[in-house]
């Protein structure tokens, strides 16, 4: 997600494949915490992460685009199946 003064974040970012839970969702350069979400993943395929776009004040774009930094519960933990039957 690239921020600059005039395009304010507004959407969510998603990130599939991952088993782990999220233990804490924040923007590197400013430790603004976001919220974050699973949705579906109701057998071995794993659902949808969902992170919170930081409000316009707590993003650090930088010199190009504002870091999400993503902890998790463990080491990443990848799905590497082929989906839904």
């Amino acid at each position: 997600m690239n921020i600059d003064e005039e395009d304010d974040p507004r959407e969510t970012v998603s990130v599939r494949g991952l088993r782990n839970r999220e233990r804490r969702v924040s923007v590197l350069g400013t430790g603004a915490e976001l919220g974050h979400r699973v949705t579906g993943g109701p057998h071995e395929v794993p659902g949808v992460a969902w992170l919170g776009a930081p409000a316009a004040g707590d993003a650090d774009a930088g010199e190009y685009a504002t870091v999400l930094a993503v902890e998790l519960d463990g080491e990443p933990d990848l799905y590497r199946g082929t989906g839904r039957s």
